[in-house]
């Protein structure tokens, strides 16, 4: 079921985003890792996946959830990897408003997004900013 979306403007700091489940399984680690150049080699050896695809999965996953407006800038992005996922585990992201700063023509938001496992332990945290024009 897709989640609703929310306009940027209606958003508050603490605003928290559906959580959002999902796996990866082979055939996709093996997609992405064709599609960037990856070296297989490390990922099927261990039977791991790369970790800027999960950064990926979770970023799609916020993002679905907020309507951006034409001109909105990705200006940052900080994400940490905290432990190694094997295939077809299961993963849970969340994300929430850490900071949303409202000035004349410009919105700045962050948001922070955490990936656990089925044992709730942290497998990537991070967070990513935005400047969002206002709407007229």
């Amino acid at each position: 079921m897709a989640q609703q979306k929310i306009d940027y403007e209606k958003l508050t700091t603490g605003f928290e985003f559906e959580p959002s489940g999902f796996s990866i399984d082979a055939e996709s680690v093996d997609k992405y890792l064709n599609a960037v150049d990856g070296g297989k080699g490390i990922y099927e050896k261990n039977k791991t996946i790369p970790p800027m695809s999960i950064a990926a999965i979770a970023m799609t996953a916020m993002a679905e959830g907020l309507s951006m407006p034409p001109g909105a800038i990705h200006v940052s992005q900080d994400i940490r990897f905290l432990n190694p996922v094997r295939i077809n585990e299961n993963l849970t992201s969340y994300a929430r408003v850490n900071r949303i700063v409202k000035r004349r023509k410009l919105h700045m938001l962050s948001i922070g997004i955490n990936v656990v496992n089925d044992k709730k332990n942290s497998v990537l945290e991070g967070e990513t900013s935005f400047i969002l024009p206002v709407s007229q």
